[in-house]
């Protein structure tokens, strides 16, 4: 009986196409997870360098390149497969 009720009662269809509100946010939130992942391993790469190189660029580089390197590792696992 249970399945007779669900042919009566119309499921809502998911929207898929570019007007849907969810693709909006997934992708400006890849954007913000991009920026914060860089930039908080820039800052972190900044404090590094005044307290142990003497303020030398050496550790801001190296921080920057690793942000960078996950961020678009975190960027191409989350995007689909398509």
């Amino acid at each position: 009986m249970s399945s007779q009720y669900q042919k009566a009662v119309p499921q809502k269809e998911k929207s898929k196409g570019p007007n849907n509100p969810n693709s909006y946010l997934k992708y400006s939130q890849l954007g913000i997870q991009l920026f914060l992942t860089i930039g908080v391993c820039a800052w972190l790469g900044f404090k590094m360098d005044e307290s142990w190189n003497n303020g030398k660029p050496l550790f801001i580089i190296l921080m920057i390149l690793v942000g960078t390197t996950g961020a678009i590792y975190m960027l191409y696992k989350s995007l689909p497969k398509d």
